[in-house]
């Protein structure tokens, strides 16, 4: 009988302590946006810019802008630095933009939302730049383009999995031992 109580108790403090020990976990929540969310822009956007309260994952994160027109306007896929996701765009054009965003919690669920901004900006002038002639010779002092470094993207959320295969290994063994110990005490 003494056992059963030792072993109850033991189970129950175990219990306590993996209930108190996991880590909270909730989903990620964007806090702001560049545009802001119903502000009407001046100046041209080259890029939508969404900042959460915590690391978002990069494999699972798209963004598109559209415009009035029904068009997409996102040039390329969105990049994860930190805590903010950046998504380039092509010039936009006078009006209602949406954005629509989905991506992963560090907990791994999925999350998504859209939002809107008005684009004021002045439209794009269609004049073709200006091209350097045949005949002039290439600028000496113009830069060398280097290749952009890798993007660090978040972490991937496994701490909460970590803590519950620690609490179960920790119970096993303390049930495994409790077992072990009464049947002794009985051929003993």
């Amino acid at each position: 009988m003494k056992l059963r109580r030792l072993l109850v108790a033991t189970l129950l403090g175990a219990t306590a302590t993996l209930g108190l020990a996991a880590p909270a976990s909730a989903h990620s929540t964007l806090v702001r946006s560049d545009p802001a969310k119903g502000a009407t822009v001046t100046a041209p956007v080259a890029t939508v810019t969404l900042t959460f309260n915590e690391m978002v994952k990069q494999s699972r994160t798209t963004v598109t802008v559209t415009g009035p027109d029904g068009a997409s306007y996102s040039d390329g896929a969105a990049r994860v630095v930190d805590k903010n996701v950046l998504q380039a765009v092509r010039a936009l054009p006078p009006g209602a933009i949406t954005v629509a965003w989905s991506t992963v919690s560090a907990d791994g669920d999925a999350i998504s939302g859209t939002f809107a901004f008005t684009n004021a900006a002045p439209a794009p002038s269609l004049s073709p730049s200006p091209s350097p002639s045949p005949s002039a010779p290439a600028s000496p002092t113009a830069a060398p383009t280097s290749a952009a470094a890798p993007v660090p993207t978040s972490a991937d959320g496994s701490g909460a999995a970590a803590w519950w295969i620690a609490g179960a290994a920790v119970l096993v063994v303390l049930l495994g031992g409790g077992f072990f110990w009464s049947r002794r005490r009985r051929t003993g």
